[in-house]
């Protein structure tokens, strides 16, 4: 028997006027018959109705008129009562703004796919100013610390299969990622593909993989997975202006668990 799901992951950016920008995003999940869609930088609750209209299922933790961690899980399929886990670590020497308001952590939901459990958990790490991710660097410390807690939280129960997306801010290939995917037995559904989820810019021309889908079958099971970046170009707004939907890509995963 298989359990199969379509999923997406997407940093929405919250700068700038984000409500436009998650109405066109809402209309383009509505063209990508997607299972489940993991979304980062939702900062506030008057905007979910702007993203969350198109699917039956939606998970998230209310702070105030704020989203908890900026994380909503949006599903198609029955959920479970999501749980929240705060990383309750500090980002580095210069706190990240973004990191204090939202009080960054991990969304954890258990979602019935056709009936079988899948636990999804939808992540945004602390930021990393720093420029670089050596052993060496506070802010890439910082990040081990809060991944040792991602760590601990997946690995508490083994019996679903289980979906880590979201964006961890360390690149594929690097240790703090390769370290984290060991210990918690997880594997990356774009294994080797370096190239960048994060727009290029003229301030940062040569970006890297900060976005992830990372799958860990249950025990007695096998998974295959396909994986594609997508949402990179510009759409357009009412009234004709064409924007790029956020700084980062959206990666799109199908994944198969089967018995």
């Amino acid at each position: 028997m298989e359990t199969s799901i379509r999923l997406l992951t997407f940093n929405t950016l919250f700068r700038g006027r984000p409500r436009p920008r998650l109405q066109a995003l809402s209309q383009a999940l509505d063209s990508m018959q997607l299972d489940v869609v993991c979304l980062q930088e939702i900062l506030w609750r008057r905007h979910l109705p702007s993203i969350a209209s198109g699917f039956p299922h939606a998970a998230w933790i209310p702070r105030g008129p704020a989203v908890r961690g900026g994380l909503l899980t949006l599903s198609r399929w029955p959920m479970e009562a999501p749980r929240f886990v705060d990383y309750r670590v500090r980002s580095g020497p210069r706190p990240d703004i973004l990191d204090w308001l939202l009080r960054k952590g991990l969304l954890v939901t258990r979602i019935a796919i056709a009936g079988r459990p899948v636990t999804v958990v939808n992540t945004h790490l602390l930021a990393n100013h720093g420029g670089g991710w050596s052993r060496r660097s506070p802010y890439a410390r910082a990040e081990a610390a809060a991944l040792g807690k991602l760590a601990d939280a997946v690995s508490m129960d083994c019996r679903d299969p289980l979906i880590v997306a979201g964006d961890l801010n360390v690149p594929r290939g690097s240790w703090l990622l390769d370290e984290f995917l060991a210990r918690a037995g997880l594997h990356d559904v774009l294994a080797g593909d370096r190239r960048p989820t994060y727009r290029p810019t003229p301030a940062l021309p040569t970006p890297v993989a900060l976005d992830h889908v990372l799958v860990r079958p249950a025990p007695s099971q096998d998974v295959a997975v396909e994986a594609r970046l997508v949402l990179q170009d510009r759409v357009s707004l009412p009234g004709g202006r064409a924007v790029h939907l956020s700084d980062h890509f959206g990666i799109e995963a199908w994944i198969r668990f089967s018995e």
